[in-house]
């Protein structure tokens, strides 16, 4: 009986710990690439055009995947 519960509080730690560290440090990661490839900042010859368009797309994918 003892074992199930350490089994179980240890998964429901392992799964907080995912969720609330791992999920987002991955999701942060694959918005910022999905940001640096667009087609809107691959074409743009303006430093600063290519960096609006990057952190507004950032912006909204992090809204997508509910991070903001």
């Amino acid at each position: 009986m003892r074992k199930r519960i350490i089994v179980f509080i240890l998964f429901i730690l392992g799964t907080l710990f995912y969720w609330y560290s791992i999920r987002p440090s991955k999701i942060k990661q694959q918005c910022f690439a999905e940001a640096e490839f667009d087609k809107r900042t691959m074409f743009e010859m303006s430093d600063t055009k290519r960096h609006e368009f990057t952190e507004m797309y950032y912006s909204e994918c992090l809204m997508r995947f509910g991070l903001k």
